[in-house]
């Protein structure tokens, strides 16, 4: 996890890091639809993973109707600054927070919803499965996990941009298309599957409720 917050604590980072996101497929509308196909509702509290510069964060507290709150949890100061610069716009609270992923800083099942995007393909096989299960551990049931990652791409722009970078990852979980096997292994069952443009997809997976 050492490298990821090296790579996001140098120059790509903050304020260039937005304007690099916008030009390759990953500005504001790309977050606005990643938050329209998750079933987010008001009042939920809302853990945003490898939150960045704030971009999702902001985009889910549309979703909320002035109700709830978001804490968006990130390794990287440099991006938790640009983020906090940002989210003073927000109509709900966003409390932001560096810490790990993999130890969630959270009681179990005190979450209703968490977002994840475009993070667990740059993590290690062991710290993506303990990631999962942190996830799973503090959702309650009920509540679920929105994955919002590239997938196997579609013929358009931003397949286009990150074709030789996708095409160099076909082993992954990512092109291959098994992170619902991925996440049953935690107890999270698929519920929602759907591709945001040529090249990112939204999976929301839940926790099943007590009997």
């Amino acid at each position: 996890m050492h490298e990821i917050r090296e790579s996001f604590d140098g120059f790509l980072s903050g304020a260039i890091y937005d304007l690099a996101a916008r030009l390759t497929g990953y500005g504001p509308g790309y977050y606005r639809r990643a938050a329209w196909a998750m079933p987010i509702q008001p009042g939920m509290t809302v853990l945003d993973l490898g939150c960045g510069t704030g971009s999702l964060s902001l985009a889910l507290a549309d979703r909320m109707s002035g109700q709830g709150r978001i804490v968006g949890i990130d390794l990287s100061e440099r991006q938790l600054r640009r983020a906090r610069e940002k989210v003073t716009a927000s109509s709900v609270p966003i409390e932001l927070r560096q810490a790990s992923i993999r130890e969630l800083p959270f009681e179990d099942n005190s979450i209703d919803a968490i977002g994840i995007s475009q993070v667990l393909h740059a993590l290690p096989e062991d710290e993506l499965t303990h990631t999962l299960a942190e996830s799973a551990r503090v959702l309650r049931p009920g509540g679920f996990l929105a994955l919002v990652e590239w997938s196997r791409p579609r013929i358009g722009y931003t397949s286009l941009i990150w074709s030789l970078t996708v095409l160099g990852a076909r082993d992954s979980h990512n092109w291959r298309g098994t992170y619902p096997e991925v996440m049953a292994d935690v107890g999270l069952d698929l519920a929602v599957d759907v591709y945001l443009d040529s090249l990112n997809r939204c999976q929301v997976f839940a926790k099943p409720r007590r009997e």
